[in-house]
């Protein structure tokens, strides 16, 4: 059976944003400990759409999102 799942990628980049400014750490510290580049959490954090499902997903879940 197939299922169409639908996120809105917008509320999570928000939601991770809003996770991260009150632990006080910077897009560089988050990175280490999502293990991607700086420069993709910052594609992730402006909602750009050339980053890969599984680097969404290490940077969701170092914030406890996933």
């Amino acid at each position: 059976m197939e299922r169409n799942i639908r996120l809105n990628w917008q509320n999570l980049i928000e939601e991770a944003i809003k996770r991260r400014e009150p632990q006080k750490l910077t897009q560089e510290q988050l990175a280490i400990l999502a293990g991607v580049s700086k420069p993709t959490l910052n594609n992730f954090e402006q909602g750009k759409t050339k980053i890969t499902v599984e680097n969404a997903i290490k940077i969701l879940r170092a914030l406890g999102l996933g």
